[in-house]
Formats: structure tokens, sequence, C-alpha cells
């Protein structure tokens, strides 16, 4: 019997339709859909007009689920694999999946799709030629400042991701960490119409989102110590 195809499939950010032509198509044509959570991907469905099965796979179920998933898949269907947003496996659920369909010989292919990082770096102003993407911090303050000490002289712009409640938090540490002076970016809400890109040293992001905190999803970009000196290239 021949096997089916795991589609990962990149769905908007923020904005609904900001979704492709052949991602729709995918996710109308596949026997079933593979989501983080169902309440999300129900909302884009819905603006859609898809309708298919969906199968949660998250940080509760994945294990159980991929199992199920694996058979699936074995047996001749398709099946979708989507995040609550952007592109599925980049800092979210479905990671075991996709090694496990991998690993069994599954045809896996990507339906490309916006994410946070590239559409938050394009607003930036920042160099994109070279940076160290981070991702989440721990979520245990301790080691989150230990992780901040050791990254505070990377030469380069520095990209963290984190919970949409905790953006005060991380940018106090970052302050205690790299100090108030050091250039930044807070990309939050991209494409929604509450959209906020807003520049300045951390010192000022800091009390900015203190002043109007609330829930957002958000990528920071952290400029390098312009103190520290570039190791000249030998020639």
């Amino acid at each position: 019997m021949k096997k089916g195809t795991l589609y990962i499939v990149g769905t908007p950010i923020g904005h609904p339709d900001d979704i492709s032509i052949r991602a729709l198509r995918t996710l109308r044509e596949v026997d079933y859909i593979a989501c983080e959570e169902r309440k999300t991907a129900l909302r884009l469905m819905h603006r859609h007009d898809i309708d298919r099965e969906l199968v949660e796979i998250n940080e509760h179920t994945e294990t159980e689920a991929t199992d199920e998933v694996i058979l699936d898949l074995a047996m001749g269907k398709n099946v979708a694999l989507i995040s609550d947003c952007g592109m599925p496996v980049f800092a979210d659920p479905g990671r075991h999946l996709l090694n496990e369909a991998l690993d069994t010989g599954i045809h896996v292919t990507a339906i490309p799709g916006p994410t946070s990082l590239t559409t938050a770096l394009a607003l930036s102003g920042f160099d994109a030629h070279r940076f160290y993407f981070y991702g989440f911090l721990s979520p245990k303050r301790p080691e989150r400042k230990r992780e901040l000490q050791h990254l505070r002289n990377i030469p380069v712009p520095l990209v963290f991701l984190d919970a949409p409640y905790r953006l005060v938090q991380v940018l106090d540490d970052l302050v205690s960490a790299f100090g108030g002076g050091r250039p930044a970016v807070v990309a939050a809400d991209l494409t929604l119409k509450r959209e906020d890109v807003r520049r300045g040293t951390l010192r000022q992001l800091l009390d900015h989102y203190t002043a109007h905190n609330r829930k957002r999803e958000f990528v920071i970009f952290v400029a390098p110590d312009a103190r520290k000196p570039r190791r000249n290239r030998k020639k």
C-alpha cells in the first residue's frame, strides 16, 4: 500500500488572509488536519470555508496522537500539520511527529508560509545578514537571567520569542543583563490592525510596555554592544 504524505503547512501569524492558495488547497484536500489547538484552527477553517477533521497535537497530546497519525500515514492517508500561527515545528509542537514520519519513510513536504521571525526582521531595520536566533528563554526567572548573561557579549543582533504575557518580564531581565542603553526593537501583534513595531533603547521599551502592559505576541531584537570591538577578519 502506498504511504501518504505529511504536509507541513504555514498559516497566518496574525491576519487570517495571509495564507497561500496552495496552503488552502492542501488543507481542503488532505484527509484531516493535525493542529496545535482546535479552537484556533477552527477560526481559520471557518474563515476560509474548510471542512476537515481536526486532531490536536500539542505538548499534552503529542506522543499519543503522533502514533495514530503515523499509522494513518502508513495506511495511505494524507495529513496536514499546522500550528496556531506561522510555520509548524518552528518554536511550536510537531517535531516529534515530523521525526517519526521521516524515520518511518513517509514523504514529508512543506507548504511555506509567514513566520514572525522574518516578518519582524523585515520591519526592524536591523542588519539581516547575520543574527543569533535564541528563541524562547526559560520561563523560570533565575534560569532566564543566567541565559542572558551568557548572551550579552555576542557580536550580532539577538532575537527572542516568548509567551504573550511575558514581554515586560523579559524586557526587565534584558535591561538587567545588557544595560538599559542597548538599542532594541519590539515587534508585536504583527500583520494585525494593532501591529506595533517600536524601536528604542531597552530601558525606553521597558518603560513603554510597563505603562501599556497587555497580552500580545511579540519578537524582540537586541543590538550587539557597540562598545565591544569586533574581531578583525584575518587577511
